[in-house]
């Protein structure tokens, strides 16, 4: 294997397992899964000590929602712009999808706040009805382990040993990708709100029916699955790594929030909120930090170029300088010796 000795992020042990370095193809250092590991572990303690008060209700703050939401869609969508740029060097398909999942994730949040009940209007804006809100959640957090799902699977089929190679995707097959989901967003949309008599009833009105229990219940074994099908990927890469956190993240979100609470505004709607937040922020902070870091070895690279660069300099002009001195020595010993009798 290639040894990565400008990639460490703190750890003396990351590899990469094929192609360029990247966080798809960097092997997690063993500082970096004990990080990954604590920061679970410490996630675990604190759902645990907030899940048997989750039913205790709290004042109502429809604030919360515009604040809270456009912070994630801020994330999200940031997360997705840089995947896309690792995308337009890779040309991954695995990388592309995972994009479009963040995409997905950043622009339903928009439909989600607009339609939040008591924000804008009492049932909330784009003709929204009791259940919009809930079934655009769902979409939301149903929807994201699907694309991990994928991601992992194309990662997969890509180090196959003896598979032809693909075709390497275009500018263009991205962008199609990115209409694509935009066009799955307004779908979802669509669904929540012009056709949400189609859908079963699961809030009554800021409570929940018998049906929630399925509806939420499918919701967060999709997200175990993604979480599963990371994990059972050896050895975890570094993306790989923090999306298993991520999941870890959306978990606790979901069983606050929509399980183990009663409904709006209560501990766990609020603590769920938190734990979405902390998913939303684990990967983009990586890939702020690889590419800060990535620019840092490019910059000490550089100089050590040229520091380099200028001993090979310096050795060359020593070379001349000496074998100039050598021949002008050789001229001397001749024209010395023509002149002895």
């Amino acid at each position: 294997m290639q040894r990565d000795t400008g990639a460490e992020m703190g750890s003396a042990d990351r590899t990469v397992l094929s192609g360029s370095p990247s966080l798809t193809t960097m092997r997690a250092g063993r500082r970096e899964r004990h990080l990954a590991f604590a920061v679970i572990v410490l996630s675990t303690l604190v759902f645990a000590a907030v899940a048997p008060f989750a039913r205790v209700p709290l004042a109502k703050m429809p604030v919360f929602i515009p604040v809270y939401e456009s912070a994630l869609m801020i994330n999200d969508l940031i997360t997705s712009l840089i995947l896309f740029g690792q995308f337009a060097q890779q040309r991954s398909r695995a990388i592309l999808v995972l994009a479009c999942g963040y995409l997905f994730d950043g622009l339903l949040i928009v439909p989600h706040a607009l339609t939040f009940p008591g924000l804008f209007t009492p049932t909330g804006l784009l003709g929204a009805g009791s259940q919009t809100t809930a079934w655009l959640y769902m979409f939301w957090h149903g929807g994201f382990p699907l694309f991990v799902m994928a991601y992992v699977a194309l990662q997969e089929g890509a180090c196959r040993v003896g598979m032809p190679p693909r075709r390497l995707l275009s500018a263009w097959e991205a962008v199609r990708a990115a209409v694509a989901v935009v066009s799955m967003v307004g779908a979802c949309t669509l669904l929540a709100t012009v056709g949400q008599d189609l859908l079963p009833s699961i809030m009554d009105g800021n409570g929940y029916t018998p049906m929630m229990k399925f509806v939420v219940s499918t919701v967060w074994a999709l997200s175990l699955a993604a979480l599963c099908v990371l994990w059972r990927k050896r050895p975890p890469v570094v993306l790989n790594l923090w999306l298993m956190v991520v999941m870890c993240a959306w978990l606790f979100d979901i069983a606050l929030s929509a399980v183990l609470n009663t409904g709006r505004f209560d501990l766990g709607f609020y603590a769920g909120r938190i734990y979405g937040f902390m998913a939303a922020s684990f990967v983009l902070g990586v890939l702020l930090l690889e590419t800060s870091g990535l620019y840092s070895r490019l910059a000490q690279t550089n100089v050590a170029l040229e520091v380099q660069t200028r001993r090979l300099e310096d050795d060359v002009r020593e070379t001349v300088a000496a074998r100039q001195r050598s021949e002008e020595a050789a001229r001397k010993i001749g024209v010395s010796g023509q002149h002895e009798p």
